[in-house]
């Protein structure tokens, strides 16, 4: 598949997706419900009727007949051979680059029968004939089928931008990285479960869905967006959610294929130090600041020797004693402080970051205490257990200098 074309696929997903969202969104009352690839693309059903929505976009300039002739077929097939007695309506939403987006063309007898002739090995090829369905048929399916041009890519994905911030009465920034985040991640979830009772989603439960979570970036979410504005978007919702406060509790996990990346021009020893220096460099950190507590995904012998130049560099550091035997109990422990004599900020400090491996919190994660803020730099996501507090997650990074753009502006 060339770019461009994996590029127009994707675009399609993403404008299905955002469909389904302004579909719930726009729902009557909080029962109605939607199910995400079901019949077609997306199934309505409301206390009054049942609609089945296909949802194209497409790259060619002009609306032509091969183009629509597929996904009318499907309707068209299922409308002749229902499972159920069958009062759908069919819904087609195709987007074509110089179509007035809302504008329905009419599609009569004469049209649809034009739409469903093509050509085989240079023979003309009639559907309706060929499957015997007769002109009957096809009048009572138009009856119930409409056809729209649809709105284009970014302008449907701002109308769901302001649908979101108009139903939480929040900012733009939060309604595109909190709850358009939140919104894509279910509307996917629900699309690939293989149950298609798995796929029904009411209003009810995508607008809880959508509100309760505090996971600000997906993958999904950051394959829309350029790496420069994707870091861009992740300085602003630190900044805007106040995060990186040093009074808050945080762990920054780092996954390892940062490790492993190039990282010469920053070392994760200096990484560390950096950010010590940063958020709890002692006779300049606030009295209530609170140290950084570091997990990397790396085997026992690299996070030993990690630990070793952090030693040679007089950087004291909390790891639970990992190593001999990990315990909980001193890793939660607060650091202990002396302060200066206006007992306004740390002079000294028993330690000045926490570091463990990832291994040893996973297998330790019902004792470790839960922090404020978790920035997750990693592919791998952690048990949802240890998210209850503010979660970002990160995975357009490249190495340890992008991360650290992020955590020290």
């Amino acid at each position: 598949m060339t770019t461009r074309a994996a590029d127009a696929t994707i675009k399609g997903y993403y404008y299905q997706f955002d469909t389904s969202i302004l579909t719930l969104l726009g729902l009557r009352t909080n029962a109605d419900s939607i199910t995400v690839e079901g019949i077609e693309d997306i199934d309505v059903s409301t206390a009054t009727e049942d609609t089945t929505i296909q949802c194209k976009y497409l790259s060619k300039p002009r609306f032509i007949n091969s183009a629509v002739r597929e996904p009318i077929v499907l309707m068209l097939d299922h409308f002749v051979n229902p499972t159920k007695p069958n009062n759908y309506k069919y819904v087609l939403y195709a987007h074509f680059e110089n179509e007035i987006q809302g504008n329905e063309p009419i599609i009569d007898l004469a049209k649809l029968k034009d739409i469903l002739t093509y050509s085989e090995n240079k023979v003309e090829k009639h559907y309706e004939i060929e499957k015997s369905i007769s002109d009957l048929q096809l009048n009572a399916f138009l009856l119930q089928f409409k056809f729209t041009f649809g709105i284009e890519f970014y302008a449907q994905q701002k109308q769901v931008i302001d649908k979101l911030k108009a139903k939480f009465s929040c900012t733009e920034f939060e309604a595109d990285t909190l709850y358009y985040n939140n919104a894509l991640r279910i509307i996917i979830d629900k699309a690939i479960q293989r149950n298609a009772t798995h796929r029904v989603i009411t209003k009810t439960e995508f607008i809880s869905g959508i509100d309760c979570s505090k996971k600000l970036f997906n993958e999904w979410f950051i394959k829309l967006r350029s790496k420069k504005e994707y870091l861009k978007l992740a300085a602003q919702g630190l900044k805007s959610t106040r995060a990186l406060d040093p009074i808050r509790t945080k762990v920054i996990v780092i996954g390892k294929e940062i490790l492993t990346a190039d990282n010469s021009e920053l070392s994760i020893e200096s990484f560390i130090e950096n950010l010590v220096s940063r958020y709890y460099k002692l006779n300049s950190a606030l009295r209530n600041a609170k140290p950084l507590t570091v997990i990397l995904d790396c085997d026992s012998t690299t996070l030993l020797s990690i630990k070793r130049v952090l030693i040679n560099n007089e950087l004291s550091f909390n790891d639970g004693y990992e190593g001999i035997s990990f315990s909980s109990h001193y890793f939660n422990k607060e650091a202990v402080i002396n302060t200066t004599a206006n007992a306004a900020k740390i002079l000294k400090s028993s330690y000045s970051v926490k570091l463990i491996s990832r291994v040893c919190l996973i297998s330790n994660i019902a004792t470790i205490q839960q922090p404020s803020v978790l920035l997750n730099f990693s592919k791998e996501d952690l048990p949802n257990t240890f998210t209850s507090g503010q979660y970002f997650d990160f995975k357009y990074c490249e190495n340890l200098k992008d991360i650290y753009k992020l955590l020290a502006p």
